[in-house]
């Protein structure tokens, strides 16, 4: 089987063995019931009739291909829910099995896009004025289906030197 075989129609790539085999009556992750409640909910065709006007890096006939549509709408659905910036989203993704695979890539060889990516993928929905419709698209998607929505927040520690007594 090709890497390219491995992704599905929505991006994202199927567990390995691995990664599905749990401990007996373990339950999963918090995270991963949120993305689980996520990719349900959220109105993707809206998503990509709104983004794929304004990006065309997945499609170059010449040189490097971007990252695929569906995985950039992804990362921002993501920054969106827990708050992120674009270099903790990259982050997030690169520590969380959960995230890797929502976003589509591979958990075990992560390549997701870099923050400079995905900053260049959301200066390019906010230059063309959709940025703003972009979160109502995804906040009207928990409205209707009746679940109230509250962005979470993903925290490092901060470490500062303190002078020694």
């Amino acid at each position: 089987m090709t890497r390219r075989e491995n992704y599905n129609l929505a991006g994202a790539v199927r567990p390995s063995l691995f990664g599905s085999v749990r401990w007996p009556k373990a339950r999963q992750p918090s995270r991963a019931v949120a993305l689980g409640l996520i990719e349900q909910t959220v109105n993707w065709p809206d998503l990509e009739a709104l983004c794929r006007p304004h990006y065309q890096a997945d499609q170059r006939k010449r040189g490097r291909k971007g990252y695929s549509l569906a995985m950039m709408m992804r990362c921002r659905v993501v920054q969106e829910v827990w708050e992120l910036s674009d270099d903790a989203t990259e982050n997030a993704i690169l520590d969380s099995y959960a995230l890797a695979l929502f976003v589509g890539t591979d958990p075990w060889q992560p390549r997701p896009p870099s923050a400079s990516a995905l900053r260049a993928f959301r200066t390019s929905l906010d230059a063309a004025g959709v940025l703003g419709r972009f979160g109502v698209i995804v906040e009207r998607s928990f409205l209707l289906q009746g679940l109230a929505f509250r962005p979470g927040y993903i925290r490092e520690p901060i470490f500062r030197r303190q002078p020694l007594a």
